[in-house]
């Protein structure tokens, strides 16, 4: 009796062992830490299912903040282990706003009718013919890479002689220069 009860004995100790085994890693699967910054009235960091949204880490951080915006978030996205959700207020959102309009009208205005253009005398445009890399990183569209080629081109070839020449520099277009073309001078 005891050669067949021992081995039963054993398999039935051999697949608890197993099955408490896939248990832990279950639940080591079931959690991930995410941090939540910004409008949230206590940020940090999260210990939260693996399936949550982040409408449940919302929750979790003790909802938003009065002054919390949630236009350009998905509350619906899944978490993933390692993110990070950032909750902007409605001014950052507003600020965000006015400089996507800014780049997209080319305009440094913005008013309640959309877009509006800035008095060329209030503020003071950049000469490329003498702006340092730092300046001409100011511009828009205008990366280190493409302020080196305008440098490198000016140095080569010369001052430039009108503001439109500056499209002969390799990468710098006819889009790029009418982002910039009420911002710089000769």
């Amino acid at each position: 009796m005891y050669k067949i009860i021992l081995p039963i004995f054993i398999i039935m100790i051999g697949m608890f062992l197993i099955f408490n085994e896939q248990d832990k890693s279950k639940e080591i699967i079931d959690n991930i830490s995410v941090d939540i910054k910004g409008a949230v009235k206590s940020p940090g960091r999260y210990e939260i299912e693996y399936d949550a949204r982040v409408q449940d880490l919302i929750k979790k951080a003790g909802g938003l903040r009065f002054d919390a915006s949630t236009k350009y978030i998905n509350l619906a996205k899944k978490l993933e282990d390692e993110m990070v959700v950032v909750i902007y207020t409605n001014e950052e959102i507003n600020d965000l706003d006015k400089d996507l309009m800014i780049t997209y009208c080319n305009c440094p205005e913005i008013s309640n009718d959309g877009c509006v253009v800035e008095e060329e005398n209030n503020k003071e445009k950049i000469n490329i013919n003498l702006a340092t890399l730092e300046e001409l990183m100011t511009l828009t569209g205008i990366g280190e890479t493409k302020a080196k080629a305008i440098i490198e081109y000016r140095t080569i070839n010369g001052n430039f002689t009108k503001t439109e020449d500056i499209m002969n520099v390799k990468g710098i277009g006819e889009s790029t220069y009418n982002k910039i073309k009420n911002l710089i001078t000769i």
